[in-house]
């Protein structure tokens, strides 16, 4: 059994919304509690948000790197990307409905949480779901609130951050970041994009399969992440479809030194 929770991250000005799934193989609700009680914040009252201000605010970018690194550590994700966000709500039972074809997910029952506003409606989300035979081991929840599920809050990194790495193939973003790995003579101090860190402390939490017939030790080292971890809507334009599948179709797991 597996727990799925979905948010999203919109990019009106690039022209994509993209949706994510954090997968966790157990109720992830006490370790994530006790991350926010071990840096100071109540989870009865407090909600992380992608969105809040963190530039002087250390204690926020300290909890934003502890969620990354627990997602990275324990969890799977699975994204979509769609134009706009009409498509948000069906391009997400989509998504599901690939990762649900995934050796490790695949006849198992699970228990799936979607965030609000996904949907024009609870009826809307339920009655395509109900005819699609593989959601019959799932436990649907739609329209849920993040306060009430920190597992969406999850999702909710793992869309921002998905975003802009996509942001970034896109050209975005042109951020850099100086790396702070002590110990470590190669990256320690370097200076890289936004995205690459983004990508390296997420890499192994992406949804995939390796290559069935690897021709090189590169390929040997690259998985597959389409069609499990990655789903492109049909409203997607072909520049941001290409631009998706270039950085998430596939990824690269082998040594980055």
């Amino acid at each position: 059994m597996a727990y799925f929770f979905l948010d999203d991250s919109k990019h009106h000005y690039a022209g994509f919304s993209l949706a994510a799934f954090v997968i966790c193989e157990t109720d992830p609700t006490d370790h994530v509690e006790a991350i926010f009680r071990d840096l100071g914040f109540d989870p009865g009252g407090f909600e992380y948000k992608s969105s809040a201000k963190m530039a002087d605010d250390n204690r926020l970018r300290q909890l934003r790197a502890a969620l990354k690194n627990y997602i990275s550590r324990k969890c799977k994700i699975s994204i979509c990307v769609v134009n706009g966000d009409n498509r948000l709500g069906p391009a997400a039972l989509k998504l599901l409905h690939c990762a649900l074809s995934h050796p490790s997910l695949e006849g198992h029952d699970h228990e799936v949480f979607f965030d609000e506003g996904l949907f024009p409606s609870v009826k809307s989300a339920t009655d395509p779901a109900s005819r699609e035979n593989k959601f019959g081991q799932c436990k649907m929840h739609f329209e849920q609130d993040s306060r009430n599920h920190v597992g969406i809050q999850l999702a909710d990194v793992a869309a921002h951050t998905c975003s802009t790495m996509l942001l970034e193939t896109l050209g975005h973003v042109t951020k850099k970041v100086v790396l702070s790995v002590p110990g470590d003579s190669v990256y320690d101090g370097q200076e890289v994009g936004l995205g690459f860190e983004m990508w390296a402390g997420m890499r192994y939490a992406l949804l995939s399969m390796t290559k069935q017939h690897p021709k090189n030790d590169f390929e040997l080292a690259t998985v597959d992440v389409f069609p499990w971890g990655l789903f492109i809507d049909e409203s997607t334009s072909e520049p941001i479809a290409a631009a998706a599948k270039q950085r998430f179709g596939e990824n690269y797991l082998g040594c980055i030194h």
